[in-house]
């Protein structure tokens, strides 16, 4: 019997072990755990390098719609609709309130004092009613736009103003639009401008 103390001891610790790492490997991710995996693109804690948009400090209910737009191919993108299909409904909720919780820091960045000024003009004829307070205001519908990088502000405008590239949002497909190629550049840099 005492010989078969040894491998049996043996035998118990590793099941044991086993069933310790099966047990913590059960266990769901937390959010910032699936949140660093954004972290390749859009920097630590979601704090990205030019021209990656910034994402720290965007509304929960806004990063979760945009998140199942990608997922559910609503919305074009080259990879974060590959991305977005790997989490399930929950964990995009997860990672949205992890980014949520984080403040907004604009970064610093070279703007042409002009453009900014022509951009403010078009802010206030076409687009003030939805981003309020000069770009800052958000909610499910409308994301902070205000002190984004505006290289990537300028990417997006003009994802909206080709001509038959589908967008989510069909009214922003519609003011946009009739600007220039010159108004797009001036809006980016008057909302980069606002902090």
């Amino acid at each position: 019997m005492s010989r078969l103390r040894g491998p049996v001891t043996t035998l118990v610790a590793g099941l044991v072990a086993g069933l310790t790492c099966v047990a913590a490997q059960a266990e769901p991710p937390s959010a910032p755990n699936l949140s660093n995996n954004c972290a390749g693109c859009h920097g630590t804690n979601g704090y990205s390098a030019k021209p990656m948009p910034i994402i720290a400090g965007l509304s929960q209910p806004y990063f979760s719609r945009v998140l199942r737009q990608f997922k559910n191919g609503e919305r074009p993108s080259t990879i974060m609709g590959r991305l977005a299909k790997g989490y399930t409904d929950a964990e995009i909720d997860d990672i949205a309130a992890f980014f949520s919780s984080q403040i907004w820091k604009s970064p610093e960045q070279e703007l042409d004092p002009a453009k900014i000024e022509k951009g403010r003009k078009i802010h206030e004829e076409k687009c003030a009613t939805c981003h309020r307070d000069n770009g800052r205001f958000q909610n499910a519908e409308t994301p902070r736009i205000a002190g984004q990088w505006s290289r990537y502000l300028e990417f997006v405008l003009q994802e909206y103003w080709r001509v038959g590239r589908k967008m989510p949002n069909r009214f922003m497909t519609i003011v946009v639009q009739p600007l220039t190629s010159s108004d797009i550049s001036a809006l980016s840099h008057f909302y980069a401008s606002m902090k």
